[in-house]
């Protein structure tokens, strides 16, 4: 990174940066207690609705609190296209870099425990790969929505008041909620939301996160999958 760089890229003046980060701080609270309970303590009756209230808690909440409650414009909070270059670079090292890591972690027995997360809602129509690009696609919304909330919500509005701080601030509840997956994905959740969070402030975006995290959670999915099935455990 050049030395005449910023780390946080201003394609857009806030609006009134002291309360968009005072609101931020607030709402940012409340979505991710909420999100808390619904995880981990919620009764939750198919993957659908689990998709839905994901979607409409970590999504649509925040953006109606940028809209109505601050009157601001989603573009300064990472809801843009950003630096394409920037992001194509960024987004192709990710998935890269992670791909060894991904295929041997996709054949220990702690990931095909636990994975491919659509188990966890058993379809009445059996699995079968139709099925499986469903749920990918599903799944892709709720990543979305994670990632806009806080690569984009939660990052870009705590910097008006923190700085790169924001980058701690927002890895910290996102590693969080990865308590109860494997133990090397919890930890290295915390590393993945601080490089998240890196690349939409360099990238002033935050799909280029959401981008790179859809394509490793369909990647290890696959992966899991060939493991189970070279291991005599194959779903379909």
């Amino acid at each position: 990174m050049e030395a005449s760089q910023p780390v946080i890229q201003e394609y857009r003046a806030p609006v009134n940066p002291q309360r968009e980060y005072a609101l931020t701080f607030a709402v940012g609270a409340l979505v991710f207690g909420f999100t808390w309970f619904y995880q981990y303590h919620w009764q939750k009756r198919s993957f659908e609705e689990y998709i839905a209230v994901s979607v409409g808690t970590l999504l649509l909440a925040p953006l109606l609190a940028i809209l109505i409650g601050m009157r601001s414009s989603p573009e300064t909070f990472g809801l843009a296209a950003g630096n394409a270059r920037l992001s194509v670079r960024y987004g192709l090292g990710i998935v890269l870099v992670m791909l060894p890591f991904l295929f041997f972690s996709s054949r220990t027995q702690a990931a095909m425990d636990y994975y491919p997360f659509f188990r966890r809602w058993p379809s009445a129509y059996g699995f079968s790969w139709a099925y499986v690009a469903y749920f990918e696609l599903l799944y892709g919304m709720y990543l979305l929505a994670w990632e806009w909330f806080f690569r984009g919500f939660l990052l870009f509005g705590l910097a008006r008041g923190m700085g790169s701080w924001a980058l701690f601030a927002q890895a910290l509840p996102f590693g969080l909620l990865h308590w109860g997956k494997p133990m090397p994905e919890f930890a290295g959740s915390f590393v993945a939301g601080l490089v998240l969070g890196f690349v939409a402030l360099r990238t002033g975006s935050f799909l280029t996160g959401f981008v790179a995290h859809w394509a490793i959670a369909v990647v290890y999915d696959l992966f899991v999958i060939a493991a189970l099935a070279a291991h005599g455990s194959a779903l379909f």
